[in-house]
């Protein structure tokens, strides 16, 4: 075992106990998590499951290990199969175990249309089962948005912690200029764009979407969180985000998320499938365009999350041997790019 506490083999030992053979448990550390810590239990020399102890913070009240548990207990009561299992959880000391699927990342040079297609297969089949009774445990999804205001408040929040970060090294002090000589005025510029468009709009800016075109989103949606298996089918992990939420966010985080950038050639395509299911598809399509660069800018902030005392303490969480300042440079290369991104569209 990779010289792990004491405490988390035992507790892995105890979820496991009545469930599989514990002879040969082997668990080992798998890096590359930015949120949580993860591990792979194998046992008779093959990986069999994926546990996961979740990140947890005073100043960061999401319970990630509910949100997960519960999205996947939906998608297996609703016939869902391109998910892991839930196996075990231990919501009291943050730690779950789900089945593990073999398979590879998909990089942004393989995506084709079938990853595209499967992606939407997943998200028409979470929805089916929407306002069934298998549905009535489902949290809210991370930072939900349920009208137009709740669009724009999350990127205020999000600017706002920002402009509150440390300023004591030369890499903390460039990403606070960037924030507050260029992120901001773009934001304001967006922002206005937003209340002008909405002024001569259908919903007003505190008008709540109607609870019928609500949908399930597995947020932080797109192929960073999905494993292609050697069938070529593709599952998603990781749903600690996910929930109950505005399609329109779903789509734009799609399509926005840095990691494994999603051709925007796929956009029409994909937002006419998402909408189609509702009572005013064209209504929706507007409201897409007209919030699609709002989620652009808020992927901005959350890529800098490093620069901040939670997001550098999750990032530590789920790997101790990051270098952090390494990582600040990554990221706020990654925002500048997506910000040109953005600006240019305005």
């Amino acid at each position: 075992m990779d010289n792990l506490p004491d405490d988390l083999v035992c507790l892995s030992r105890n979820l496991l106990s009545g469930i599989d053979s514990l002879d040969n448990l082997v668990i080992r550390s798998q890096t590359g998590g930015g949120n949580n810590r993860v591990f792979i239990l194998e046992t008779d020399g093959s990986p069999k499951y994926v546990m996961k102890h979740y990140f947890r913070h005073a100043d960061d009240p999401r319970d990630r290990c509910r949100a997960e548990w519960t999205f996947l207990e939906y998608a297996m009561n609703a016939g869902v199969h391109c998910v892991p299992k839930p196996i075990k959880c231990d919501p009291v000391k943050g730690i779950s175990v789900f089945e593990y699927i073999k398979g590879q990342k998909v990089s942004a040079n393989q995506l084709r249309r079938d990853h595209i297609i499967q992606a939407l297969d997943f998200f028409e089949d979470l929805n089916r089962a929407k306002n069934a009774p298998v549905s009535r445990n489902l949290l809210n999804a991370s930072e939900s948005c349920f009208s137009i205001k709740d669009h724009m408040d999350c990127v205020n929040r999000r600017i706002g912690s920002l402009l509150h970060i440390e300023k004591e090294s030369e890499i903390d002090r460039s990403a606070f200029h960037f924030i507050h000589d260029e992120l901001i005025p773009l934001w304001e510029r967006v922002r206005t764009s937003v209340l002008d468009q909405e002024s001569e709009g259908t919903l007003g800016i505190d008008e709540s979407l109607p609870e019928k075109d609500i949908c399930i989103s597995p947020s932080d949606f797109g192929f960073h969180n999905a494993l292609q298996t050697d069938k070529d089918a593709v599952f998603f992990i990781d749903f600690e985000y996910a929930g109950r939420d505005d399609p329109v966010k779903m789509i734009c985080d799609f399509f926005c998320q840095p990691e494994v950038p999603v051709p925007h050639s796929y956009l029409p395509m994909f937002s006419t499938r998402v909408f189609k299911r509702l009572d005013n598809p064209q209504l929706y399509c507007q409201r897409l365009e007209m919030l699609f660069p709002v989620h652009a800018l808020k992927w901005c902030c959350i890529i800098l999350n490093e620069f901040l005392p939670v997001g550098r303490a999750r990032r530590m969480f789920a790997n101790h041997d990051i270098n952090i300042d390494e990582i600040k440079h990554k990221q706020l290369e990654k925002a500048r790019n997506l910000y040109k991104t953005v600006s240019s569209m305005h």
